[in-house]
């Protein structure tokens, strides 16, 4: 028990070392991309915000670890802790079933409401623009898979699609698609 035990826990450092060394590498990379370029954002914005979460993520990992090899008593002589990263890892887990089990006939459902209207929303997004195929896309998703009222699956939808655009095209300075229709380009749609 003691050497399954000690085992998880050096598995759990290496993946911790691992991921560390995975973010630093792609924060070094993300600024020889630049961060930053004259009309907004650069080609190493994105890399680096995801470099430094995973920087972060593993240092709190890693203050979990060191905590709880202080706080550890001796275990008891029954089944051993495993935390999820070892669970995950492990592949002798006998409460994981070899057989993937399919979707029932609700859940083929919502599948094929999510991928119509992702298919939907990027054929009319030219046609529509941005804001509108985004916000038509989620509230169809909110209504019919997350079972929400019309009402408040617009209302999220409405506000998720400006607070994209507010964070993409004004923070950021992406370029969203328009609308082709002249009415709703002029209103900035």
């Amino acid at each position: 028990m003691k050497v399954l035990l000690g085992t998880q826990h050096t598995i759990e450092w290496i993946v911790l070392g691992a991921t560390l060394v995975v973010g630093l590498a792609t924060v070094t990379m993300a600024t020889g991309y630049g961060i930053s370029a004259d009309p907004g954002v650069g080609a190493g914005f994105l890399p680096l915000v995801g470099g430094l979460g995973m920087i972060a993520g593993g240092a709190m990992w890693a203050i979990q670890l060191v905590r709880a090899d202080r706080t550890s008593a001796p275990e008891p002589e029954l089944e051993p802790a495993t935390s999820a990263a070892v669970a995950f890892l492990s592949s002798d887990n006998e409460e994981d079933s070899d057989e993937a089990e399919l979707p029932d006939r609700a859940g083929w459902i919502r599948i094929g409401v999510v991928v119509t209207s992702i298919a939907g929303a990027a054929l009319v997004l030219p046609t529509l623009g941005y804001t509108l195929s985004m916000a038509l896309m989620l509230a169809v998703v909110l209504t019919f898979v997350g079972k929400r009222t019309p009402v408040v699956a617009v209302g999220v939808a409405v506000a998720t699609t400006l607070a994209t655009r507010l964070v993409f095209d004004v923070w950021l300075g992406t370029a969203l698609p328009a609308s082709s229709i002249p009415f709703l380009a002029d209103w900035g749609l």
